[in-house]
């Protein structure tokens, strides 16, 4: 007997790269914090380090900490053939590479640009004499996701084929970016839910204290909402939030602030 639909909406989202970079502990580091917050389907070799069966859902879609969502992580094999196999069945891709090495990425982005899938870079093995180069990098090339600093736990993982043990707003930062990169004030952000333009929102907000308001707002208005922390320096976190009838389209979750005024 096939595997069943699933009753909630999907996030899709796959971890590409070439090889050596760590892009399977990246995709099991994502796949285990989502399988301690919602519903999730870990696809590939991070599913052994995750501790599931690959392809076995994990968990419930729960509303509160993981927006109703089932997400699907997908660790993809290395190398640009596989993700060309498998990017139409994405909506979020990352691309996973190291400071020596950023310019591979580009050939990614192109392949998901070609495919309507949104595309963002994980940087591993990151130091800061590397800084410069990676903005530079950054100035024509894929959106930043999030960057994980040289580390022996992190080396060893790699190494050992385990998965590292890191702080939560580590990898929720993917998190983040895969559900809505672009960032709205409160009021914005809660206009373009009830009058339908975003099927899902962003707010950053500048201490946990302030995501539990926002979210417990949004919530009583009937928004399914949870607060995801982030490496930021400005502020804490993000407040995630979403409509639940899916009336938005992909193209109004692009609109920006002077369109929402309307």
């Amino acid at each position: 007997m096939g595997r069943s639909e699933p009753s909630e909406p999907q996030i899709r989202i796959g971890f590409v790269g070439e090889p050596g970079v760590g892009k399977t502990t990246v995709a099991a580091l994502v796949g285990k914090r989502l399988a301690a917050r919602t519903a999730v389907r870990v696809e590939g070799t991070a599913a052994s380090l995750v501790g599931v069966e690959p392809g076995s859902r994990t968990g419930e879609a729960n509303a509160e900490s993981g927006l109703g969502y089932e997400w699907v992580v997908r660790d993809a094999p290395a190398g640009i053939e596989a993700f060309e196999e498998r990017v139409e069945r994405l909506d979020v891709a990352f691309v996973v590479v190291e400071p020596s090495d950023l310019e591979t990425a580009e050939a990614y982005e192109r392949v998901a640009q070609a495919n309507s899938c949104r595309c963002f870079v994980v940087v591993n093995k990151f130091e800061e004499s590397s800084r410069d180069r990676l903005q530079s990098f950054l100035e024509n090339g894929p959106e930043l996701a999030e960057y994980f600093y040289e580390d022996e736990d992190i080396r060893s993982a790699v190494d050992d084929g385990t998965t590292p043990t890191l702080d939560d707003w580590t990898v929720e930062a993917i998190l983040i970016e895969a559900l809505q990169p672009e960032r709205l004030d409160g009021a914005s952000a809660r206009q373009a839910l009830e009058n339908g333009r975003r099927d899902r929102v962003n707010v950053e907000v500048e201490t946990a204290d302030d995501g539990a308001r926002l979210v417990d707002a949004f919530r009583t208005d009937g928004f399914p909402a949870t607060y995801l922390a982030c490496n930021c320096r400005c502020h804490d976190g993000h407040v995630l939030a979403r409509r639940v009838d899916q009336a938005a389209t992909d193209v109004n979750n692009t609109l920006d602030h002077e369109e929402l005024k309307q």
